[in-house]
This record gives C-alpha cells, structure tokens and sequence, in this order.
C-alpha cells in the first residue's frame, strides 16, 4: 500500500479531524472513497464482520464477536502496519500521521496501544485498541 493509502487509513482509522464528530463523517474525495470501499470490502470479505456490528462501534456499541475484532485487525494489515508476527508497528502508524493531527491522534495511539498485549491473540488486541480509543474520546472516533 502507498504511503497516501496509509496516510488516509491513519485519518480514517482513527477519525481525527477539528470539525467532525463520529456521527458526521467528513466528506472525501471520489479516489478517498475508493480506497476506503477497497479495504473495508477486503476486510469484511476477509472476516464475514456484519455490516450492522461495524456501524455501531460508532456509538459505543462494541459486539464481543470474532468477526467484528478481526475485521478491526485486518485494517491494520490492509495498511500494512502489522509485521508477519502479528505485531502493529506503532512507531510507523505515528510517523505518518499528517502535523495536523498530530497530537490528538498520537495521544490516542499512546493512551491505548497499552492494551495491544502479547497475551491475547491479534484480532482482540485490535478490538480493545478500537474500544479504547472510543472510550478515550468518542467524538473523534469512527470505524469504516
């Protein structure tokens, strides 16, 4: 994936911007919505996550299914920000992050990535990355 496909992962993924709320989604650009469709098609192909689980993770709503948490996981490895181990590489997922989004982005990367712990399996970790990050600021998060 290029460096503006992840550059535009890390803004959706993470949803930071200084106008919108999770309920209103920002508009995009038609080659944006192309690559949004692409990786969440990917994804939900991937891992059969319901499309119904995916949009209520924007209102707080995070089913405790395999499919919801590995759909979270496999955006990661769409990006390719995860190694062949399993591992997010967070250091990368940081140092594309665009100035502007800069600290609220990170904070949220740093005030989570805590929970993405070697003692559960990958997709869980993503999944209580995606909660936390909800929880740490709800406004600033939407899941695509």
């Amino acid at each position: 994936m290029s460096n503006s496909t992840l550059y535009v992962f890390l803004i959706l993924f993470f949803a930071v911007t200084n106008v919108y709320s999770g309920k209103h989604k920002p508009k995009f650009s038609d080659e944006i919505k192309e690559i949004i469709q692409h990786i969440h098609n990917e994804c939900v192909g991937k891992t059969g996550a319901a499309e119904e689980d995916i949009q209520n993770c924007e209102n707080g709503i995070f089913k405790d299914d395999p499919k919801l948490k590995c759909y979270m996981f496999c955006l990661l490895e769409e990006a390719s920000l995860v190694d062949d181990d399993g591992i997010v590489d967070y250091d990368m997922m940081i140092s594309l992050i665009p100035e502007d989004y800069y600290d609220p982005v990170s904070k949220m990367i740093f005030t989570c990535k805590h929970l993405d712990t070697p003692d559960k399996d990958k997709c869980q970790r993503a999944f209580d990355v995606h909660k936390c990050s909800y929880e740490k600021n709800p406004d600033l998060y939407f899941l695509f």
